[in-house]
């Protein structure tokens, strides 16, 4: 097998396991969306301003079970009061979940290895629950979407087995940006009134070589929609300088678009998968989301930030600023 079948099948194997994943880590969100700032549940409205937020300790480690009075929130660096708090909780609830999934297909694929994703979709839609929706597009020479945000599970279904436009050239920063769209055009909340979590699961080799938008505009856009972008990074065929299985640096890790966004990268074994998409959906599990009612109504963007009451805390964040709603 050449190397761009080598890329193909991994695209698909990988493609595989992460919708199985992303979509167990949010099977639980049907039972029952509770929000909470600690004491009351508060009426939701589109002014929120939302940071989702992800803690580890210094080894790592995720920090589960902490609660609104371990964070603080600054806006333009004066403290403000949280007024809304979330977190996805392993076991009882998970909360909702607004997703783009985004596969290049950049390489070649053989008949047995499409139909590896058609069963791969067919799984997916079985153990979809919840109030969680889901779009997926696909990217090389041109980006294109085949199923916009469902709960549908047929469609989504449809939507993978019709995935067969491959080869060409990538333009992985060109279908980020569509997805951020995608995100922001929809309703920032679930059916039962609570907010979305915006994800985006970008599968790729990391390598652009023909987008037209600019990295920093396109982390500009995903900060003021909220949306964090996690990446998969296929096996690439260049080894790194040592020799050794660590992966070259990609234009998208140079990018910072992950980082700048509160994601992470999760570098993909050809060999086995399970670390990889295990990994993904207990980083979604392990999240928070702190938010406040912006004040001030003059359609400006403002500097908004949230830190651990306990200085050995880490936190990652998908936004440092936010623009205020207008009168």
């Amino acid at each position: 097998m050449n190397i761009v079948s080598r890329k193909s099948s991994s695209i698909i194997a990988l493609f595989s396991f992460v919708l199985i994943f992303i979509a167990l880590s949010v099977a639980l969100s049907a039972q029952d969306n509770k929000s909470r700032t600690g004491e009351d549940v508060l009426k939701i409205d589109t002014d929120l301003v939302m940071v989702e937020a992800v803690a580890t300790d210094k080894a790592g480690n995720y920090v589960r079970n902490l609660k609104a009075d371990d964070f603080r929130l600054f806006v333009d660096g004066q403290q403000r009061k949280i007024d809304f708090f979330t977190v996805t909780d392993e076991v009882t609830t998970s909360r909702a979940l607004a997703v783009v999934f985004a596969l290049d297909l950049s390489g070649s694929l053989k008949p047995n290895e499409i139909e590896t994703l058609r069963a791969a979709a067919a799984k997916f839609t079985e153990i979809m629950k919840g109030e969680s929706v889901f779009a997926a597009l696909s990217f090389n020479y041109e980006v294109k979407v085949y199923q916009d945000f469902t709960s549908d599970q047929k469609k989504i279904e449809n939507a993978f087995a019709k995935m067969d436009n491959f080869g060409g050239s990538t333009r992985i920063y060109d279908a980020l940006d569509k997805s951020v769209t995608m995100l922001s055009r929809r309703s920032r909340f679930s059916k039962s009134n609570f907010p979305l979590r915006r994800v985006i699961v970008v599968i790729t080799d990391g390598f652009d070589s023909s987008s037209m938008i600019d990295s920093r505009e396109l982390i500009r856009r995903a900060n003021a929609a909220g949306v964090t972008v996690y990446s998969i990074t296929l096996p690439s065929y260049i080894l790194s300088a040592s020799r050794s299985t660590d992966r070259v640096i990609t234009p998208l890790d140079a990018s910072r678009i992950v980082a700048a966004t509160g994601g992470r990268d999760f570098s993909a074994d050809a060999r086995d998968f399970a670390p990889v998409f295990k990994s993904l959906a207990e980083e979604i599990r392990a999240s928070y989301g702190v938010a406040y009612y912006p004040e001030m109504r003059d359609g400006k963007q403002h500097d908004v930030r949230v830190e651990p009451v306990n200085p050995v805390i880490k936190l990652r964040t998908n936004r440092t600023t936010f623009l205020a709603p207008s009168k």
